[in-house]
């Protein structure tokens, strides 16, 4: 049991790396956090009001203000995320050596689901042995027209192992049969409320706990998973809405895809929100449909059981 606390702590912490390690207060020069959010502010509603404007009267008071996140998290976050590594790789191997079967091991759909989660990790530390760096670098225009593929091919390689690290969400796959909390059982043994109504919303409350938890947990895993992909693939536009994994968030409500404030711009960005709308739906249908079946059962059973109650009274008088 503490080692499976310690293990989800451990992914936890690799998500605040990730999550707050795109913000730019916790990026390695925190001075520009302000005077990043006073821009982008001023410039997201310019870009409002310009769009209700006549092209002569268009406002251009920051035309060329560009931000794009450093990619260079803060010492302490890099630390963190190093150690939990660390203690993920430890982890795998040392149930990879003592485990009878190794081959079996391997293919182990939650094994795979550890491998991806250590894998992105080292493959990016050797990227700068091959001459690829994963921290964006401004070019001159000579140097962009010499080697503009190569640059591009290298940062698809980068965007793509950054996206694989969300496999460390999966990783609580594993020790979410934990989460079935033993309140459970002891709660279905209260006594019942005499009302109907407190009877039947009490009956589906106790007896939706395993849905609710894994509801809760299929839509927080969904919003850090989209909210990622879609901070990655989207933070290197011109005055990107998507500056944070957190400001990503805002739009990834699986639920709903944005408010209108905040929308992609590139071809992927749009498919991953087709993507989050679509998994938004079946995330939510499947879960609400068993609440709704306990509830209609836990009431059917309130009104039996009142009506028993009713023959029963009426026998007695």
């Amino acid at each position: 049991m503490p080692a499976a606390i310690f293990a989800i702590l451990s992914v936890l912490f690799v998500f605040a790396r990730l999550i707050l390690g795109s913000m730019p207060e916790f990026q390695e020069d925190p001075s520009n956090a302000s005077a990043y959010h006073t821009m982008h502010a001023k410039t997201s509603e310019l870009e409002k009001l310009n769009k209700f404007r006549p092209s002569h009267t268009r406002n251009e008071e920051f035309p060329d203000f560009v931000y794009r996140p450093t990619d260079n998290p803060a010492f302490v976050l890099v630390v963190l995320e190093y150690v939990c590594i660390g203690w993920f790789t430890f982890e795998y191997f040392i149930r990879l050596v003592i485990y009878p079967k190794r081959g079996e091991f391997i293919r182990k759909t939650l094994n795979i689901i550890d491998m991806l989660t250590i894998l992105p990790f080292y493959l990016e530390l050797c990227l700068p042995l091959i001459g690829v760096h994963s921290h964006f670098k401004e070019f001159t225009g000579e140097e962009l027209a010499r080697g503009a593929q190569t640059w591009m091919g290298a940062m698809l390689v980068v965007r793509v192992l950054r996206v694989l690290r969300m496999a460390r969400v999966f990783k609580l796959a594993r020790y979410s049969s934990s989460l079935q909390v033993k309140s459970l059982s002891r709660a279905m043994h209260l006594h019942r409320p005499t009302n109907v109504v407190l009877q039947t919303f009490g009956q589906t409350l106790k007896s939706s706990i395993t849905e609710l938890s894994m509801l809760s947990m299929f839509l927080l895993t969904g919003i850090i998973f989209f909210s990622t992909i879609m901070y990655y693939l989207e933070k290197d536009e011109p005055h990107s809405d998507f500056y944070s994994i957190p400001a990503a968030c805002w739009c990834v409500t699986m639920a709903t895809v944005g408010y209108g404030d905040a929308k992609p711009v590139t071809a992927f960005g749009k498919l991953v929100a087709t993507a989050t709308s679509i998994c938004g739906i079946i995330v939510l249908a499947f879960p609400i449909s068993m609440i709704v079946e306990k509830f209609a059962t836990a009431q059917q059973k309130a009104i039996e059981a009142e009506q028993f109650n009713q023959v029963h009274d009426s026998y007695n008088v």
